[in-house]
């Protein structure tokens, strides 16, 4: 083995875990990483399921479309189409 070869690859792996100072294998970190990418994904898809299930029942009640969009976040065209 290399010793340069060696710093360097000390160097790349501190940066992917970003100075976790628990000690893992590299595939376990990954692993992990994706999980926690996974569920912060979800909670936004969830967030946006709600989002939309509001502005239908809002629309349902008359609501105006703009208004919709402004406490929702949902663009008009999107209220539009439910």
């Amino acid at each position: 083995m290399n010793p340069e070869n060696n710093g360097i690859f000390e160097e790349e792996l501190e940066k992917i875990k970003g100075g976790s100072t628990v000690t893992m294998g590299i595939e376990e970190l990954l692993l992990d990483r994706a999980k926690n990418e996974g569920k912060v994904e979800g909670k936004a898809e969830g967030e946006r399921i709600k989002a939309l299930e509001m502005a239908k029942t809002f629309k349902k009640l008359g609501i105006a479309i703009a208004d919709i969009s402004k406490g929702t976040g949902l663009s008009v065209k999107e209220i539009e189409a439910l």
